[in-house]
């Protein structure tokens, strides 16, 4: 889901990056329709390449990764937070109270696409937790009808969809103050709900998606919609079981900071819509003890308690490296870099260092600030999650001239 614990500096701003690999912002280009159907070849599965299209967005300000989907007869693009922790569909409608109405923004008006219809249950109300950082106990909320209508993604065609029309919208809320949308990419959902979900059903795109998040030369990353696109990945991509049955979810089975090794053995969910590592509430205070155990680092109790500190490259390069082990054999690495981030709202300067490493109660999720050094693989037809170094000259860069293969793993 879309949680926004604490929002720190990837990129600076928000500029907009085979299935068919789109960019996530800045512009959208819409490769040509592909789908596919794995194949199993001697133990191994072969893996439709799909599409890829931009994305945008950062951890700060928006604090989310977007790309463009079309709605309507005739179609018009609607920028939408790409999140894998929800399934629905949701933009600003024509008239929205509180709504964003600057560029790349638009209301849906369902009386300009002649394939709009009220759909049940015709109205919604949705309640989020931690939506303004400066309040973070306050919540905000959406309502708005629902509509179903003719929607596509990435150039794969058309098909038919529960759209949210957001008509009220709280002014509190962070994460829609510069993209009023949400497309959600979970497994699971109710019928007519999820663009991704009814693009599979359709025949249209193989079961899988995948996305990077990097600033390149086009965009700030890249999603592929319907495969695997073997240009967004620096080398192979290792997979994992999925572990989840509703939420996208790996095991982790140790935490390693610095030369420490903590034993885990849990799952921990995979959410885009989240910004940095959220940790279950008693693993955050055995990872608190062992790294401020070293009294060279620098403010270290400081960070922990949630206060935003001035710190010398050389001071942050001094903090441990922090890595996941999944089961599967892949580990996911944090550097300091990755952990301690400048541009939170809640800093007193905006060269001072905030930790991004929260306290996330029951719940253990792993988001974009670890997430932002890998192409990361949703493959639901094999039930795994692959991993794979990002392409720095290929993720959010232009892929028109880039050669698109199909991915034998």
């Amino acid at each position: 889901m879309l949680r926004d614990f604490l929002v720190e500096a990837l990129v600076t701003g928000t500029s907009a990056g085979c299935g068919v690999s789109l960019p996530l912002g800045r512009a959208t280009t819409h490769g040509p329709a592909r789908s596919g159907v794995a194949a199993r070849l001697g133990g191994r599965i072969t893996t439709p390449s799909g599409s890829s299209i931009d994305a945008g967005g950062s951890v700060w300000p928006t604090a989310i990764y977007w790309t463009l989907v079309q709605i309507g007869t005739p179609p018009q693009d609607f920028p939408v937070a790409i999140d894998s922790g929800s399934g629905d569909l949701d933009v600003g409608g024509k008239g929205c109270k509180g709504c964003v109405t600057t560029a790349q923004n638009r209301g849906y008006d369902p009386t300009a696409s002649s394939t709009s219809q009220k759909a049940a249950p015709y109205n919604f109300s949705n309640t989020y937790e931690t939506c303004d950082l400066k309040h973070p106990t306050a919540p905000c909320t959406i309502t708005g009808d629902i509509y179903s209508d003719q929607v596509g993604m990435a150039g794969l065609g058309f098909v038919d969809v529960k759209v949210g029309s957001i008509m009220t919208q709280d002014s509190n809320f962070d994460q829609f103050k510069e993209i009023d949308g949400v497309v959600g990419f979970t497994r699971n959902g109710k019928d007519g709900e999820g663009v991704f979900r009814n693009l599979v059903a359709a025949g249209k795109a193989y079961n899988a998606w995948a996305m990077c998040m990097h600033e390149g030369s086009h965009s700030n990353g890249t999603i592929t919609i319907g495969g695997v696109d073997g240009r967004l990945s620096d080398g192979p991509i290792q997979y994992v079981p999925d572990t989840g049955d509703g939420d996208y979810e790996v095991k982790v089975e140790t935490l390693v900071l610095g030369e420490t090794t903590i034993k885990l053995n849990q799952n921990s969910i995979l959410d885009t819509g989240t910004n940095i590592l959220l940790l279950p509430s008693k693993m955050l205070a055995e990872v608190n003890k062992q790294m401020c155990a070293d009294s060279s680092l620098t403010n270290c109790s400081d960070l922990w308690a949630n206060k935003c500190v001035s710190l010398t490259e050389a001071q942050v390069d001094a903090f441990p490296s922090l890595t996941l082990r999944l089961t599967g054999g892949v580990d996911l690495v944090m550097t300091s870099r990755d952990y301690l981030l400048l541009g939170s709202p809640v800093a007193h300067a905006s060269g001072e260092f905030c930790l991004g490493i929260r306290d996330g109660g029951s719940l253990f999720i792993i988001g974009d600030t670890t997430m932002r050094r890998y192409y990361l693989v949703f493959d639901l037809a094999a039930k795994r999650i692959g991993w794979g170094k990002v392409n720095k000259d290929t993720c959010g860069s232009d892929l028109s001239a880039e050669v698109q293969t199909e991915m034998v793993v």
